[in-house]
């Protein structure tokens, strides 16, 4: 894993600016890694603290896997009306999966680029896979300051698609706050590379000296077991802050959960908040919760 790197956040138009990530790292990759841990217990409990909430800055944050820019059901380029979608729910923090950068299916656009400047917000880019001629891999905007970044490589079986954990460090509100974003592997094939990537994701954020968020399509079930490696040091915004199963995917008629937003005790989920919004444009629904950002001392 490499350290965090500083980047100069360079301004671009419409107020918004492109962060570039520091390079990536790489995870070993452990067979062993695949066999289940003896116990899957939280560790972590939401707060009981209701006064905690009260002049709390809160985090409005969006969890989006755009199928690359391109609509579900046709060839052509969809980047306005996501924009729009993102926009709609005035996001500070937004993570995004699936994410072209100059291929030649989105038409050689700069997703990141393009949605921060649409919705007026920072974008750092954390690519993963050569594509088309360009890159492919996840993206974070921001509405705050980024100090720095890093996109670690994610440990998987030799074959398949590379896959990374992009994590921002942002100051907010006159403290620091780790975010990150992250896609793990999909279908059968991928069932020993999620197992993987969910530890490597789980000790990659195990000492962070922030409050932490990581947002992203875990392509796995709640009860599946890279939810539950990552659920025992995080809490799950849907659980705690949402009603119903949270399903995503697919789109128009939703049957399956694969995207989260998960935190740790740091912050707390405000009651109500959690809620999937469709898509006229990927084939996942959107998730949108808002944290709040807890006082260091009790009350």
């Amino acid at each position: 894993m490499v350290g965090a790197l500083a980047v100069a956040i360079a301004s671009a138009p419409g107020g918004s600016s492109t962060v570039p990530p520091s390079p990536v790292g790489t995870a070993p990759l452990s067979t062993a890694a695949t066999a289940a841990p003896v116990a899957l217990g939280h560790r972590l409990r939401p707060t009981a603290r209701p006064c905690a909430l009260r002049g709390a800055r809160v985090l409005r944050v969006l969890q989006f896997n755009i199928h690359f820019g391109i609509g579900r059901d046709s060839d052509a380029v969809e980047l306005a009306a996501l924009a729009s979608e993102i926009e709609a729910v005035r996001p500070d923090l937004v993570s995004l999966n699936e994410v072209d950068s100059g291929a030649y299916r989105s038409r050689r656009i700069d997703e990141a680029g393009y949605l921060a400047e649409a919705t007026g917000l920072h974008a750092v880019y954390g690519p993963n896979l050569p594509w088309q001629g360009g890159r492919f891999g996840n993206a974070i905007l921001t509405r705050s300051p980024v100090v720095a970044s890093r996109n670690l490589r994610l440990p998987g079986v030799s074959g398949l698609e590379p896959r990374g954990l992009l994590t921002t460090t942002l100051g907010i509100a006159g403290t620091t706050v780790s975010f990150s974003s992250v896609h793990l592997s999909d279908g059968a094939s991928g069932r020993t590379s999620r197992i993987l990537q969910a530890r490597a994701v789980a000790a990659a954020l195990s000492h962070a000296a922030y409050p932490t968020i990581v947002a992203g399509d875990l392509n796995s079930m709640p009860r599946g077991l890279p939810v539950r490696i990552l659920r025992q040091d995080l809490l799950d915004a849907q659980v705690y802050g949402g009603s119903g199963r949270g399903d995503t995917i697919p789109e128009q008629a939703p049957r399956s959960r694969f995207d989260y937003v998960l935190y740790d005790d740091r912050l707390a989920v405000v009651p109500g908040s959690t809620r999937v919004l469709p898509s006229a444009s990927s084939d996942h629904r959107s998730v949108f919760t808002e944290l709040a950002l807890l006082p260091r001392r009790g009350c």
